[in-house]
C-alpha cells in the first residue's frame, strides 16, 4: 500500500526541521498533487525517578503555545550521538543536570505520522542524582521539578501536563511500571 513520490521540493529548511511538499501517486494510481512533510531529528523522551521515587519534570516556557509547560526532560537526537540511549542520557543531563544509574528504552512511535517523518524514544530510568548544573542551548529556559509520581499522574488528569510527548512519556511509563515484576513505586 505504499505511495509512490512523483517529486519532491524543498519549501524550506534550517538546522531544526525541513518542508518538503511532495505530488504522490497513490495505489489505486490517483494523483495527490500536494502533500506536505516536516523532516524533524528523532527525539528521546526521559521518565527519570530519582532513588526516592521523584520523577523530574522540567517547568519552560513555550513560545508557539505562548505557555509555560510542564514537561519530561526531552530533545534531538545529534549527529554527535553515538547511539540513542547516548542522547538520551545526554539530554537529561543537559537540561536537568540529573543522570540516571539505569536507563533504557520503553518504547519508540511517531511524533505525527500524518505530516511528520521523526520518531519518539521513550526511556525510563531510576535512582537519578544531581551531578552538575543545567546545561541549556540558548533557546531554553526551565527549572527543575522533581514531582511525586502520584502528583504528576494528577497534574496529567488535571492537564496541567499538555506537551503530547510528555502525556504519551507518562502513560507509558505508567503502563511499564505496572507491567513490570519490579514496579519500583509499590
Amino acid at each position: 500500500m505504499a505511495w509512490k513520490t512523483l517529486k519532491s521540493e524543498s519549501i524550506t529548511k534550517n538546522r531544526h526541521f525541513s518542508v518538503n511538499k511532495d505530488k504522490c501517486q497513490k495505489t489505486d494510481g490517483e494523483i495527490v498533487e500536494e502533500y506536505f512533510t516536516v523532516e524533524r531529528q528523532d527525539i528521546v523522551v526521559i521518565a527519570a525517578f530519582t532513588s526516592k521515587m521523584e520523577i523530574i519534570l522540567i517547568e519552560q516556557y513555550r513560545h508557539p503555545v505562548k505557555a509555560v509547560d510542564l514537561e519530561l526532560p526531552a530533545g534531538y537526537i545529534e549527529t554527535s550521538d553515538n547511539n540513542i540511549k547516548e542522547a538520551a542520557e545526554r539530554e537529561l543531563l543537559e537540561e536537568t543536570g540529573y543522570k540516571c544509574k539505569t536507563l533504557k528504552k520503553i518504547c519508540e512511535s511517531y511524533a505525527s505520522a500524518g505530516f511528520s517523518n521523526n520518531i519518539i524514544s521513550f526511556f525510563i530510568g531510576f535512582d537519578a542524582r544531581k551531578i552538575q548544573k543545567q546545561n541549556l542551548d540558548q533557546s531554553e529556559e526551565l527549572e527543575v521539578k522533581p514531582t511525586s509520581w502520584d502528583k504528576a499522574l494528577q497534574l496529567l488528569k488535571q492537564e496541567k501536563i499538555k506537551d503530547l510527548g510528555s502525556v504519551a512519556g507518562i502513560l507509558i511509563t505508567a503502563k511499564h511500571l505496572e507491567n513490570s515484576d519490579g514496579n519500583r513505586l509499590k
